[in-house]
């Protein structure tokens, strides 16, 4: 029914805001990366988690239009291919996350398919033309924090807790606390990434929350 879940859904949405606003206003008093960095990572990775989001409730709750998910998973994939490609630090972070998704089998539409091939050739164009520029513990890390992730929460009890546990358990903290613990030990170059990251969870989360208050299909809270 729309109208529930209404609440979360501008939780979610503002959190997102809070996010790219911490990123830039970081990175601008830390100064720690170039002014393109400053505006671009936060925008992208806010930006790719929200049209992720859409192509899976196209797919999972058929909230979105699926035909308009296969046509924006190509510049989203392109978009993240050329993240992937120009920026070690996301290089870091997505190709450990495309990894993981992929052997979590997190791949079954094929917006998906589409636009991860297109990102994992960025990948492997990357790893080949610049192999120093990555960080091959960091991206162990995040396919080991992104995959142990999916695995909790994939299991059953978890989408029907509805306790504080629950919903700590849903919000995939591991990979956000891999990923806090490598911008501490200078794995990845600038706190910007992550609250980058935070920003391109939350606003995954936004649109799952959207679809919630839309009352589409089988979207659930």
């Amino acid at each position: 029914m729309k109208g529930d879940g209404f609440f979360p859904m501008v939780a979610y949405g503002l959190a997102t805001l809070s996010c790219g606003i911490m990123a830039w206003t970081y990175s601008i008093i830390a100064d720690e990366v170039h002014l393109h960095h400053v505006i671009l990572i936060p925008f992208s990775f806010i930006s790719l988690g929200m049209l992720i989001k859409y192509g899976d409730e196209s797919y999972d709750s058929g909230c979105f239009s699926r035909k308009l998910s296969n046509v924006l998973s190509v510049p989203c994939g392109m978009w993240m291919g050329g993240l992937i490609y120009f920026d070690p630090d996301s290089a870091t972070i997505f190709i450990g996350l495309l990894l993981a998704l992929l052997v979590a089998a997190k791949y079954d539409n094929a917006a998906f398919k589409l636009g991860f091939g297109i990102a994992f050739g960025a990948s492997v164009i990357s790893l080949i033309v610049n192999p120093g520029n990555i960080s091959y513990l960091g991206i162990l890390l995040v396919f080991i924090a992104a995959f142990a992730d999916e695995l909790v929460n994939d299991h059953a009890d978890v989408a029907e807790r509805k306790d504080v546990l629950g919903l700590i358990m849903r919000e995939r903290v591991v990979l956000k606390v891999v990923i806090l613990a490598l911008c501490a030990v200078s794995v990845l170059s600038s706190y910007l990434y992550f609250f980058a990251f935070l920003g391109f969870d939350m606003g995954y989360s936004f649109v799952h929350r959207y679809s919630v208050w839309k009352g589409c299909g089988d979207a659930k809270a």
